[in-house]
């Protein structure tokens, strides 16, 4: 038996919180519930959709196998089709409106305010094959502190479907030379990029002004 979205209590309902509250009242788990309409054997098309976006970024689905997608208990190949449909739209969607960082001066602009910032932070660009931002996301802490393992980045890599990526964070202490440490986890970042084929294009390190490690470091990007 399939879970429909009637089948819940009425205030989780997404269609009627949409009637009675607008549409950008409703979360991406509520609205991929209304595509979706029903649920599988045991779980709610809620449940389904919470899952499916835990795994996924919705512009990534239009990647995914058939086979990956009913790894979902009880995903029919309708349902996975369904899905596959629905990524693609909001890839294309999500295409429309990317801003583009196409050289040193594009992501320069974008980290001038981390040279202000009292403590380290670090902050993740991800790419698609044609340059276009994905996704940015910012770490607290030291870029070899546990919040910044490469493992952690390439997972997020991974889920966006990104095809490359830019790693910028700052030395509070004003100095934009890389530390040592900083060169080997950059490194490490690059080394594993290149077993799982998402390229680190560039180190940005954020003292008085933003360099490139790309440019002044002897590491192979």
């Amino acid at each position: 038996m399939d879970y429909r979205i009637k089948d819940l209590p009425k205030s989780e309902q997404p269609r009627e919180k949409l009637h009675e509250n607008g549409v950008n009242s409703l979360t991406e788990v509520e609205l991929l519930s209304i595509l979706l309409r029903t649920g599988t054997s045991g779980k709610n098309v809620k449940e389904l959709s919470a899952e499916i976006l835990n795994c996924y970024a919705l512009s990534s689905l239009s990647d995914r196998s058939i086979e990956d997608l009913k790894d979902f208990g009880g995903v029919s190949n309708v349902k996975a089709g369904q899905l596959k449909a629905i990524g693609e739209l909001a890839l294309r969607m999500q295409n429309e409106h990317k801003e583009k960082i196409s050289s040193f001066s594009d992501v320069k602009d974008r980290v001038q305010d981390m040279k202000f910032l009292g403590k380290e932070k670090a902050r993740l660009f991800l790419l698609s094959s044609g340059n276009h931002l994905l996704y940015e996301h910012e770490f607290e802490g030291e870029v070899s502190a546990v919040s910044f393992q490469p493992q952690k980045i390439y997972r997020l890599a991974l889920k966006h479907n990104a095809s490359a990526m830019i790693i910028a964070h700052n030395h509070p202490s004003g100095k934009s030379e890389p530390t040592k440490k900083d060169i080997e986890t950059t490194k490490e970042i690059v080394e594993l990029g290149q077993k799982i084929g998402i390229e680190l294009l560039d180190h940005i390190i954020v003292g008085k002004t933003p360099e490139s490690m790309r440019k002044n470091s002897d590491i192979k990007f």
